[in-house]
């Protein structure tokens, strides 16, 4: 009889199987004996596996940065297992970014971008709900020690300034005729010097910025500024040699007419007449800046149309600001009668000088913003700021005359007792200003900077508007007693004012 055999009685209700069990048995030790060896080819297969990929990870090298997006950030997707201390992790699960901040475990990793000086979020700032996210924990507050002890992160920079101002006005103070018309410009002669506008030449200076964050976060800073542009001057000289006329014009009050002081007549007077004109801007301040609000993301290029991460930031800016404008003008005259007179063999001379200085400083509440944005090595920086404050004007007259005596007495001759002193007087003025400034980066903290900036200055007072050119002739020195209006006379005129120019310079960023 076989082994095994089916009998069947009674088919098909009844079916019956012997099955041999050694025969089972072997069966059953074959399949556990596959089982085992799968196990372990599976093991082998991972191992290699994870052994491979810690090969990839270490030699992979960042190419940008995780940043913030304005957009909801995607959680971070949870991790099960914990890895072994100093493994790095490079790329998360499913291709999902990995955030900065996100809770990690040892030897966990996260890079970015270090040569971008706003690449990290530290650096770009946040808000207070995201920061110990950017910081990985690390409070926002206030850290009055890190801050001005030992300052850890700032910015300084040093600009070149080539600006351009508006003019001074001044009103004709030199011409030159003949004996037909006296030098008076109403009757033909020319104006030598004034009548126009002067010193609208380039302004040079410099310019001093420098600040620090005063939070981990970069939410708040302190920052503040200098500048200075050099003295702008004009110079006008013009000897007479006794047969040319050249004169000072201005209306005599007394005649009702037109009129010119002599300072070199044909066969009666040389003389020599020098006038200088000079300005100068001076201006500093410092702000408080909050972080508005910020952000990234991944955009085309202008030019070629190529994908590129950028990161910007809008601050808000609250200050003080002061500005100083300094001009000046001085008339001097050094005249010789050369009329023959035999009891003065060496003849009369006079020195004259009329003396003008009007400034103008500014002091008021600065508020403002500034936008930030940085693509690549690129960076572009906009600022809109609005001063509202006082300007005290000041306007200093000075004049003296020597005689041919050799006394001094004071006046000259659109300086005299009727306007000669010190006056002062504060308005209400509006400072605004614009600015743009595109960085290219050197380095991971240097930048190389061109800029433009553009300064508004209402109510200050110019030199030229001060300068009364009505004159009563009687009250030259020395004055001959017969009184008559008080002229030149003195009141403030109100012009504005404003200066634009580009800057080239450089940024250090720490």
């Amino acid at each position: 009889m076989p082994s095994w055999q089916v009998l069947t009685a009674n088919p098909p209700s009844i079916s019956v199987v012997t099955v041999n069990r050694n025969k089972l048995n072997w069966i059953c030790g074959l399949f556990l004996v596959l089982a085992v060896a799968s196990t372990a080819s599976a093991q082998n297969r991972r191992s290699a596996v994870r052994q491979d990929e810690r090969v990839a990870r270490a030699q992979w090298q960042p190419v940008r940065s995780v940043q913030h997006s304005e957009s909801i950030m995607a959680e971070p997707i949870p991790r099960g297992n914990a890895l072994p201390e100093g493994e790095v992790v490079l790329e998360s699960i499913q291709g999902e970014p990995i955030y900065e901040g996100y809770e990690g475990y040892p030897g966990d990793e996260v890079y970015h971008d270090s040569f971008s000086g706003h690449g990290a979020c530290d650096a770009m700032g946040c808000s207070d709900q995201n920061c110990g996210q950017c910081r990985g924990g690390v409070s926002c507050g206030w850290r009055p020690c890190m801050t001005f002890c030992l300052p850890q992160d700032g910015w300084i920079s040093l600009e070149y300034l080539l600006w351009w101002q508006d003019g001074m006005d001044l009103p004709p103070l030199v011409s030159s005729g003949s004996i037909a018309n006296g030098g008076v410009p109403s009757r033909g002669a020319d104006i030598l010097f004034g009548g126009g506008e002067y010193l609208t030449e380039n302004l040079n200076g410099g310019r001093l910025r420098a600040g620090i964050w005063l939070d981990a976060c970069h939410t708040w800073a302190l920052e503040g500024e200098y500048f200075s542009t050099g003295t702008l001057s004009t110079e006008f000289s013009r000897t007479g040699s006794g047969n040319d006329l050249i004169a000072r014009p201005f209306y005599n009050t007394e005649l009702g007419q037109d009129d010119a002081e002599l300072v070199s007549y044909p066969g009666a007077l040389t003389g020599r007449v020098d006038v200088q004109a000079s300005t100068q801007l001076k201006g500093m301040g410092f702000a408080f800046r909050r972080l508005l609000a910020c952000g990234d993301g991944c955009g085309d290029t202008f030019f070629c149309n190529l994908p590129q991460q950028y990161t910007h930031r809008l601050d808000g800016l609250i200050g003080y600001r002061w500005l100083e404008l300094d001009d000046t003008l001085t008339i001097t005259e050094s005249l010789l009668d050369v009329t023959p007179d035999p009891s003065n063999t060496r003849g009369d001379t006079f020195n004259i000088v009329d003396s003008f200085r009007a400034r103008s400083q500014f002091n008021g509440l600065d508020f403002g913003a500034n936008y930030h944005r940085e693509r690549g090595c690129w960076s572009l920086d906009l600022l809109a700021k609005l001063a509202l404050g006082t300007t005290r004007q000041t306007v200093t007259i000075n004049g003296s005359t020597i005689s041919p005596d050799g006394v001094q007495r004071t006046g000259g001759l659109l300086t005299q007792t009727s306007n000669i002193g010190t006056y002062k007087r504060d308005r209400f003025s509006v400072a605004p200003e614009l600015g743009a400034k595109l960085g290219y980066k050197l380095s991971k903290n240097l930048s190389a900077t061109v800029g433009y900036s553009f300064i508004y200055w209402s109510n200050v007072a110019r030199v030229g508007d001060q300068v009364d050119t009505d004159v009563n002739t009687n009250l030259l020195p020395p004055a001959n007693g017969q009184g008559g209006v008080q002229r030149p006379g003195f009141a403030f005129v109100d012009s504005d004012y404003w200066v634009q120019g580009i800057s080239f310079g450089g940024e250090y960023r720490w």
